[in-house]
């Protein structure tokens, strides 16, 4: 016999089975092997639909609430490009003119700017006087979208939103008319009033104006009749109307309201990205480096203009005061002149009496002697004593004639000088009125001037797209979603990973003896390991495309049915975000499919023959529950068995306690987002609102409405404020919100109308405030989620502006507690500081009766004219319900989604424990346990590991829900989280509830365990 040699044996020794060669060198499909993997997907049917529905549910979770976002997004970008949404808007308190807008065109990336004017008035509407906003259509810019008619097309035309055509009953082709609004109240931003020293403020003619169309305003998507209505501050103007630039007066047609610029380049990129974000900012940085040199140029041009238009009053008053003055004076004069003719007469009178006294002296001188002659004179004389006497007698009668004329003449002198003096009086009256009228032209001319001097330089507001509230809210409404959508999946992902590492396990070790033979065989551990990973991959693959169906269409629509009472977009349109939806199919399949070669590679290690023959048990021993020998001494048998399996299995315990907390974690922080949103309502109006009524006047109609509230049976007690709209930023911040702003006067106590508590710190999301806070004249007071939005900090700056867009920075002394709407609270001296004159224009008042009673009382109170805005929180509460259908539908979504999982899981779980104790089970029904007592012995495990996760869920539930005040961002909303305690007792009964549904359906698979095939040896 011969020896092999030593280099025949080596060559033997590393010589592969022909049959492996062979089975290598052929097709995998076509191979007993490939056979082999349809016959285990086949076979195990219900794990591969298990991990299918996993990964399903995952993928639905991580892509549908995105694609619903992106979907909002999108729809929302195309809305905006299709309407000529503005990029960048400019805002000045003193207007902007032509020499502006060409400026703004000079500036980099600016690829056409124009300019728009808006007004605020007043219109009536069943009788209640309501605000609204006139806008000019511009053309290329914030075009309103049609819904029904069509736009304006001459000045006797407008166009509306549906919201004034639902809540006045008119129709297209009805009219419409408008009053002045009192104030120059705004809260977009857009509509201000200024005066450029033309003298009115009036930009659109006061005609009746026919409705000729119904249409979206691009700048303004929030639904004010819908979901978003929360948000709407009481000074928000309620309806908007579009006129054509015919319709702007003449002498408002040199200054704009408002400038509008639209980024070259922007268009082609997405709304909200950071591409469409930087393109902005660079052409807002090049519009604040003008900013400067054209306030300045403003500021001038209308000083100038007003100082040219004092002096020219000033010439037209000295003109007039100067002609008076020369009337006056010219009459001065007559009367001189007369008085000089009335002197000259007197004098001539006077030697006239002087010669009569004269000749009277001569007549009696002659009458003396002509007496004498008659005594002594002969009868022959008596003749011509006759003819003396006659001749006496004639002298005598023209003395009396003359003394007659001359007192006449005395008389009209002095009917003359009466008349002067008279005259004179007049005069004098004239002159001093006139020097009153001096006087007071004077003053005014000073005042003028001083007024002049007081003209507060111009100031731009260059802002973006988020300066507008409907796009805002898009914006962090998609961001608090996706921050749901973010959190969810990776608690869907772990627990995808604990089921499909125990159910992959357990095939492994169902097929060790296959296993062992394919190495006997010749298979290499990668050739094997693809078995299982292919299994994985498949279940994986098929349930990341039904994840992807159901995450980009069927959610999507879903949400979407929200978003329509949220948004006034035309349309919502699907989109397939290509990375998104293989990325999510990724995630699960690295993880699952990672899972499968976690449980395959310690049974590869092993040896053919080690594989092929059975596990071995494993082995028992004491466990802690039978130290204590009271308690132990007193369970049953059965009950024993139980503890011992519990924790003999200890792999499979914490499989199963893990998953089942998993999923009561979902279902309790869905629970628990439901009820905080729940909360909301008691906790602002009753918790921070004690007041039942807000009115908001006129400044010249507030004491006579306060005095008649007073006054009426239906209020309890009223106080006064000023309220006020506006908008809030931190210094050099981007971001703005809107805000009331609400003032307390000196002698003012809002303590039993609004409760100022300290807020929740940002690492407590419970519900409710700490310490009162006392206002201070040095700083304000800001609500919660205003700090977080801003990313404010007591102590630290903001910049405030009001209605007029007087813009000023203040000290935040302290956030308040606070979750509809954002308010800032000051003193009225901190108002005088930072505004000025304070006038009282709102009240906060308590009503009598129930709630029916306060919401007809607030419906009264709207038909007088005099209030521009009532609010009632009766209305609010009844209201409050579809404000938040948003996070309450992806609220049930979620549970919804949770619930599946937490079936999915138990049923795994429990047809994986029943598959690794099949020979245990067949010996105990050998032993005689009847079907009854099979089914207690294995589902009694089952319900204790499902309390035990139930017991751990909960709490996690609720640590979970707290974390998402964190990323529940959303305007005008501070997420507080609150859980009931019936969420904590739906939350167990539903995880209790899936358990017991799985064990029904196990129960059939225990009654069909064939106890013969199950105890047969493999050997």
């Amino acid at each position: 016999m011969t020896t092999p040699s030593r280099t025949s044996r080596k060559s033997a020794r590393r010589r592969k089975p022909a049959h492996s060669a062979t089975l290598r060198r052929r097709p995998v499909v076509n191979t007993a092997f490939a056979k082999d993997i349809r016959r285990t997907i086949a076979h195990n049917g219900k794990r591969f639909i298990s991990i299918l529905i996993i990964t399903a549910l995952g993928v639905t979770m991580a892509t549908g609430l995105h694609a619903a976002c992106l979907d909002l997004l999108r729809s929302a970008d195309s809305f905006f490009d299709g309407q000529h949404l503005y990029d960048v808007s400019v805002v000045s308190t003193l207007g902007l003119t032509e020499d502006d807008i060409t400026a703004l065109a000079k500036v980099k990336d600016a690829e056409n700017v124009r300019g728009g004017r808006s007004e605020e008035v007043n219109v009536s509407v069943n009788g209640d006087t309501a605000t609204a906003t006139l806008s000019q259509i511009v053309t290329g810019f914030n075009t309103p979208y049609v819904l029904d008619g069509r736009l304006p097309d001459n000045d006797h035309e407008t166009v509306t939103t549906s919201a004034y055509l639902n809540n006045s009953g008119a129709k297209i082709g009805d009219t419409v008319s408008f009053t002045n609004a009192t104030d120059d109240t705004n809260a977009t931003g857009d509509s201000v009033g200024f005066d450029d020293g033309s003298g009115t403020n009036e930009i659109f003619a006061r005609h009746d104006y026919t409705i000729v169309g119904t249409v979206i305003d691009p700048t303004n998507t929030n639904n004010s009749e819908g979901a978003t209505a929360f948000r709407d501050t009481s000074s928000t103007p309620d309806y908007t109307f579009f006129m054509t630039e015919a319709a702007v007066n003449a002498d408002a047609k040199d200054v704009y309201t408002a400038a509008y610029v639209s980024v070259s380049g922007a268009s082609a990129e997405r709304a909200y990205s950071d591409a469409y974000t930087a393109r902005v900012d660079t052409t807002k940085n090049a519009i604040v480096d003008i900013q400067s040199d054209r306030e300045q140029a403003r500021t001038t041009s209308i000083k100038d203009k007003a100082t040219a238009t004092v002096d020219d009053e000033e010439r037209k008053a000295n003109d007039e005061l100067g002609k008076a003055q020369t009337q006056i004076d010219d009459a001065r004069n007559e009367l001189v002149d007369r008085q000089h003719q009335i002197d000259a007469q007197e004098a001539q009178l006077d030697a006239q009496e002087k010669r009569l006294q004269a000749a009277r002296s001569q007549q009696s001188a002659g009458r003396s002697a002509s007496q004498t002659a008659e005594s002594e004179s002969e009868p022959a004389d008596e003749a011509s004593a006759a003819q003396a006497q006659a001749q006496m007698q004639a002298a005598q009668a023209q003395a009396e004639a003359a003394a007659q004329r001359i007192a006449e003449g005395r008389a009209q002198i002095k009917d003359a000088k009466q008349q002067i003096a008279d005259a004179q009086s007049t005069l004098d009256s004239q002159q001093s009125e006139l020097d009153q009228k001096k006087a007071e032209a004077q003053q005014k001319i000073a005042d003028a001037r001083a007024d002049v001097d007081k003209i507060e330089p111009a100031r731009w507001y260059v802002r973006d797209r988020m300066a507008l509230g409907g796009y805002s809210s898009i914006d962090s409404d998609t961001k608090s979603i996706n921050a749901i959508g973010t959190v969810f999946p990776v608690m869907f992902l772990l627990v995808a990973v604990l089921i499909s590492l125990t159910a992959i396990t357990r095939m492994v070790e169902e097929e060790r003896g296959l296993i062992g033979t394919y190495k006997a065989l010749g298979y290499r551990r990668g050739e094997i390991l693809r078995k299982y990973v292919i299994y994985a991959l498949l279940a994986c693959l098929a349930g990341g495309l039904l994840g992807d169906l159901l995450g980009f269409i069927a959610m999507p629509k879903i949400i979407f049915s929200i978003f329509e009472t949220m948004y006034l977009l035309p349309a919502f349109t699907l989109h397939f975000d290509w990375l998104y939806g293989v990325a999510g199919i990724a995630l699960f399949v690295v993880a699952i499919v990672g899972s499968a070669i976690l449980a395959c590679r310690s049974e590869l290690r092993l040896s053919p023959a080690a594989l092929m023959r059975p596990k071995a048990p494993r082995a028992g021993k004491r466990i802690l529950l039978e130290r204590i020998g009271f308690i132990w001494k007193r369970m049953s048998f059965l009950n024993k068995v139980t503890a011992r399996n519990l924790f003999r299995y200890k792999s499979r315990a914490f499989m199963t306690i893990a998953g089942i907390m998993g999923c009561t974690m979902l279902l309790m922080c869905g629970f628990a987002i439901k009820d905080s949103v729940v909360e909301l309502s008691p906790s602002q109006y009753g918790g921070v609102y004690e007041y039942d009524l807000m009115a908001v006047t006129n400044d010249g109609d507030h004491d006579a409405a306060l005095n008649e509230l007073s006054a009426n049976n239906q209020v309890k007690d009223v106080q006064s404020v000023r309220i006020d709209s506006g908008t809030v930023n931190a210094i050099n911040g981007n971001r703005e919100e809107n805000v009331q702003i609400l003032v307390v006067p000196r002698s003012g106590d809002i303590s039993g109308y609004i409760n100022l508590r300290e807020a929740q710190s940002d690492y407590s999301a419970s519900i409710g405030g700490r310490a009162p806070v006392t206002l201070t004249d040095t700083g304000v007071a800001i609500t919660k989620n205003a700090q977080q939005m801003l990313d404010l900090t007591e102590g630290g700056k903001a910049h405030l502006k009001d209605s007029s867009l007087n813009g000023v920075d203040v000290t935040v002394d302290s956030v308040v507690e606070n979750y509809l709407g954002n308010t800032v609270y000051m003193t009225q001296p901190l108002y005088e500081k930072l505004f000025g004159d304070y006038k009282a224009n709102g009240m906060l008042a308590h009503l009598n009766g129930d709630s029916d009673a306060q919401i007809g009382f607030t419906t009264d109170l709207r038909h007088d004219s005099r209030y521009l805005s009532v609010t009632g929180t009766a209305e609010l509460v009844r209201d409050f319900a579809k404000n938040f259908t948003l996070i309450n539908t992806v609220v049930y979504v979620l549970l919804v989604l949770a619930g599946a999982l937490a079936f999915v899981v138990l049923f795994t779980l429990g047809t994986t424990n029943i598959s690794e104790r099949q020979r245990e089970l067949a010996t105990i029904k050998v032993l005689g346990f009847r079907k009854r007592e099979v089914r207690r012995y294995v589902n009694k495990e089952m319900i204790i590991l499902t309390l035990i996760g139930v017991v751990f869920g909960l709490p996690f539930g609720r640590l979970v829900a707290e974390g998402f005040t964190m990323v529940l961002r959303m305007p005008s909303m501070y997420f507080a989280v609150h859980a009931y305690w019936i969420s904590y007792v739906y939350s167990a009964v539903l995880a209790l509830g899936f358990a017991l549904v799985v064990t029904q359906v196990t129960n059939r698979m225990l009654d069909r365990i064939d106890m013969v095939s199950a105890l047969k040896s493999p050997e």
